[in-house]
């Protein structure tokens, strides 16, 4: 396997840190701009403004309207991006090494100088508020946004990324300004850097450029306990399917035992080969589209899986779903699994290796949560150790039927379709909601 150097950890003058990873066989330069916080860090009266705002910086700064910064971007050859997460805010760029100068001077313009043109502020609402209403037509968007609404409940992660319509109708221009004060601060900005450039250089060049007007210390992260085991329903009489979402709360990004929660993701729902696939595609050809997922934040996890059938074999499908945790957690998987989930983990995190800005990332969240770099290695040894025994545990203590949470989009509802597994759910309903 490629050996990738280490990288270094850097505290610049402002107080950001820098985390910069040498690149010797491509000219190419991946650069990025991470800052640790997102929707789940917004108050009552805040939600949606991270998103809001990481569109607003394009729309002009002090020394560049909209149409310079992409000029100016496009020129260098740049290809770049940004997202909002529930955790964190990130604006990245790939170039060539030749560019690198040119190309800091122009993210540190955008994310720490944005000039919020009353124009465009009233442009990129609505632009954001079209963003909200599309996930609304979209059913798998819908119920996974319902999903986490019902898992997370009073959390903080609960809240979507994006926020709500009623908000970002009633933001002001001095909203924005006063939250990205609060936010794009040196103490929440971690700067990441793959290329072949030499440390004393890159920090040399964004030292000149990246200037933060105040070193505000970090805000500390609140949360909530969370309970798993509800059910929710949002009836939508004119799709044709039923869009359906089933998981639980996990593990924290930090905690080991997460490795044992990717392999039976995996197992069950990771692939063509996986049970649930093979199950509910393959053989029955109830579902087209059926697959299982895990996310780790920084104090929880969830595991959940997500398939859309017609409306009528809902019932169908939801026994064979149940059939399959019960054979995991009663009689375990076989090595051949186990052996072929290693195998695609693997395979996964080395073709990553191969592109710049999926190592990026991997420096971004092994410092934001694990306060250090995790190499390819040390996450492939640990994938490696888990076997029959550590599945079977995961299983039961998280896909135990009282802790499911179940939620569905579509024509029915889940009303008397889900076993309370000898523990009653606490059921919601709400506006154009059925519950159990």
């Amino acid at each position: 396997m490629l050996k990738i150097p280490r990288p270094r950890t850097i505290t610049l003058a402002s107080g950001a840190t820098l985390l910069h990873q040498r690149n010797p066989v491509s000219p190419t330069i991946a650069f990025g701009v991470w800052f640790n916080r997102g929707s789940r860090d917004e108050g009552e009266g805040e939600r949606g403004l991270s998103h809001l705002l990481e569109h607003m910086v394009f729309r002009g700064t002090e020394r560049r309207d909209a149409l310079r910064i992409a000029y100016d971007l496009e020129a260098i050859g740049g290809q770049w991006d940004a997202f909002t997460g529930k955790e964190s805010t990130c604006f990245h760029c790939k170039v060539l090494e030749e560019h690198f100068a040119e190309l800091i001077d122009i993210f540190a313009d955008i994310v720490l100088t944005p000039a919020f043109p009353g124009d465009a502020f009233k442009l990129e609402r609505r632009v954001v508020q079209e963003e909200i209403r599309s996930v609304k037509d979209s059913p798998e968007e819908s119920v996974h946004e319902l999903f986490y609404t019902t898992l997370f409940r009073e959390h903080p992660l609960a809240h979507p990324v994006a926020g709500y319509l009623k908000d970002i109708s009633r933001f002001t221009l001095e909203d924005l300004t006063r939250f990205h004060g609060k936010i794009y601060t040196a103490s929440n900005t971690v700067l990441g850097f793959v290329g072949n450039l030499a440390s004393r250089d890159v920090v040399s060049i964004i030292e000149r450029r990246f200037r933060f007007k105040r070193k505000r210390g970090a805000v500390a992260r609140s949360g909530h306990s969370i309970r798993s085991g509800r059910i929710r329903s949002l009836r939508r009489s004119e799709w044709s399917q039923s869009h359906v979402c089933i998981g639980a709360c996990t593990v924290a990004a930090s905690d080991s035992e997460r490795h044992a929660i990717v392999v039976l993701s995996n197992i069950l729902g990771g692939g063509v080969s996986s049970r649930l696939f093979q199950s509910m595609r393959e053989r029955t050809g109830l579902a087209y589209s059926i697959y299982t997922h895990t996310n780790f934040w920084t104090d929880t996890g969830c595991l959940w899986s997500y398939f859309s059938v017609e409306p009528k074999n809902l019932p169908a499908a939801l026994e064979i779903f149940h059939d399959e945790l019960e054979k995991i957690r009663r009689d375990g998987v076989t090595q051949a699994e186990i052996e072929s989930a290693h195998a695609q983990i693997k395979a996964a995190i080395i073709f990553g290796i191969e592109h710049v800005d999926t190592r990026l990332f991997r420096l971004f969240q092994g410092e934001c949560y694990h306060g250090r770099y995790i190499s390819p290695d040390e996450v492939i040894r640990a994938i490696e150790r888990i076997d029959r025994g550590k599945i079977i545990e995961a299983a039961r203590a998280f896909l135990a039927p009282g802790r499911l949470t179940y939620t569905t989009c579509g024509p029915v509802t889940l009303r008397g379709l889900v076993p309370a597994g000898g523990r009653p759910y606490r059921c919601d309903a709400g506006r154009g909601e059925e519950a159990r």
